[in-house]
């Protein structure tokens, strides 16, 4: 019941925000020209919201879990303590969380290709290679680059709190 409980009030809130977050951006890739903003903006905004709104949504969770269901044995310290070593290792799957990341990183995918692939500030350096290969490159890079920016940031805070 607790692992299901954990699904339903961690796993499900925090993939369905981002991912939510992520579709908006994707449909604003597909509208014409509006403003002076190229597509690959887009796709900095969504790495940039990831990585706050990812670890942002876990601590409220992890801080509402504490006071709900007495998780963490109903302590916020505890709960908010362990939100940063629970992020860093998720990018190598050691905790559910890391199902959570890789759920949201692959729904970016398609924002990311569309993004790249409309943009006319990296156009003229994608379209050099054959049968977008180039924007795949840039989609992977940017999926990189987001999952490193939480573990990153994770590990930074994580060791902070260990002082």
């Amino acid at each position: 019941m607790r692992f299901l409980r954990q699904v339903a009030t961690n796993g499900l809130p925090v993939v369905f925000a981002v991912n939510y977050v992520r579709f908006f951006l994707f449909a604003m890739t597909k509208q014409p020209k509006a403003g002076s903003r190229d597509t690959a903006f887009f796709v900095l905004v969504d790495v940039l919201l990831r990585a706050l709104l990812f670890p942002g949504l876990h601590v409220l969770i992890y801080v509402l879990s504490a006071d709900w269901f007495g998780s963490f044995g109903g302590n916020r310290s505890t709960a908010l303590a362990v939100v940063s070593p629970t992020l860093a290792r998720s990018a190598f799957f050691e905790n559910i969380s890391g199902v959570y990341l890789y759920a949201t990183m692959i729904s970016a995918l398609p924002l990311y290709v569309s993004a790249f692939g409309r943009s006319e500030f990296l156009g003229p350096v994608v379209r050099r290679l054959p049968m977008n290969t180039g924007v795949m490159l840039l989609a992977l890079a940017a999926f990189a680059l987001s999952v490193g920016l939480i573990t990153i940031g994770a590990q930074g805070i994580a060791s902070l709190q260990a002082r």
